[in-house]
């Protein structure tokens, strides 16, 4: 399996255009979010690149417009190539009883739970009805759930049901460690790359939720490079100086726009080999100067390479 990040376009870095990460070999296709429509068009002319692909996969991680809003635009697309399409996103309501007992509140019944579940995860339910309306197939994206060489290794039921249940009771300005509760539990997917490299998507997911780190060579950090998070993962895995790490930044420069150039120097001041960033360019997976095992040095370890 190959891996190609989306950036930015035509020099434009004040767009907000959002994640959209390809996982694909030669026969099928992986688009984990698409967060423009001019990410949709690429996918497009790349499926047209590669007539071979006869299978799709749409992994949806969160609600979030930067990583849904060129989905709809995308199943458009999809409906006129020659090949089999299937969305995979967290269906909530599938879970409803569970996020009923969770916020344990005998007022509340079981149809307002659903619409309420509908009217917070929106982008969701529109995506969701589309793809239905063109007969693709959707999928609940749960935990071990396996396609092209991939799987879904988080968020758990029981985390995402959380999620949802601290949406209803709170709104979307509710936090879960320090992530928005539309964050928070995204849909995390593990893909073995060429040269047996387990990687790690895991969209905007709260560190707390990330199980099983020591296992990836390769870890997207969360949240377009958010600095808090991104730490949270250095402090979690053993050795962060033995993993490569992706940050997907196609946030735009607006003040709310999160964004990694707090990280960017972060990493080089903490002597990191830099992460693979979409800011301003397009990353491909694995690359002919892919960094092996031994990448930055710790600052204060250096003795032990001279002595």
């Amino acid at each position: 399996m190959k891996l190609r990040a989306l950036s930015s376009y035509d020099g434009d870095l004040d767009t907000r255009f959002g994640d959209c990460i390809l996982v694909y070999d030669s026969s099928c296709l992986v688009v984990y979010d698409c967060g423009h429509d001019r990410h949709a068009e690429e996918v497009g002319a790349f499926l047209k690149a590669h007539p071979r692909i006869s299978q799709v996969y749409v992994v949806i991680s969160h609600n979030d417009s930067d990583h849904t809003d060129g989905v709809l635009k995308l199943l458009d697309l999809l409906s006129d190539q020659d090949c089999a399409v299937t969305l995979y996103s967290s269906l909530y309501l599938k879970s409803a009883g569970k996020v009923l007992k969770k916020l344990d509140d005998d007022r509340r019944k079981p149809s307002s739970t659903k619409k309420h579940i509908l009217d917070l995860f929106d982008h969701i339910a529109e995506i969701v009805t589309k793809a239905k309306d063109f007969g693709f197939p959707v999928e609940n994206a749960t935990v071990g759930q396996k396609f092209c060489n991939c799987e879904i290794v988080g968020p758990t039921e029981d985390e995402f049901c959380e999620v949802v249940a601290k949406a209803i009771e709170d709104g979307d300005i509710s936090r879960i460690d320090g992530e928005t509760v539309m964050n928070a539990a995204s849909v995390q997917l593990k893909v073995n790359l060429d040269g047996n490299q387990n990687t790690l998507l895991c969209g905007d997911a709260s560190p707390e939720y990330l199980h099983n780190l020591d296992s990836f060579k390769i870890i997207q950090l969360p949240h377009h490079g958010k600095l808090d998070s991104a730490t949270t993962i250095f402090d979690a895995v053993e050795d962060p100086y033995s993993k490569g790490f992706l940050i997907s930044d196609n946030t735009g420069s607006a003040a709310t726009s999160g964004g990694s150039d707090k990280l960017v120097q972060y990493m080089q001041e903490e002597n990191f080999t830099p992460a693979w960033n979409t800011k301003k360019q397009v990353v491909d997976l694995p690359t002919s100067t892919n960094h092996g095992p031994s990448r930055g040095v710790m600052l204060g370890a250096m003795d032990s390479y001279f002595w």
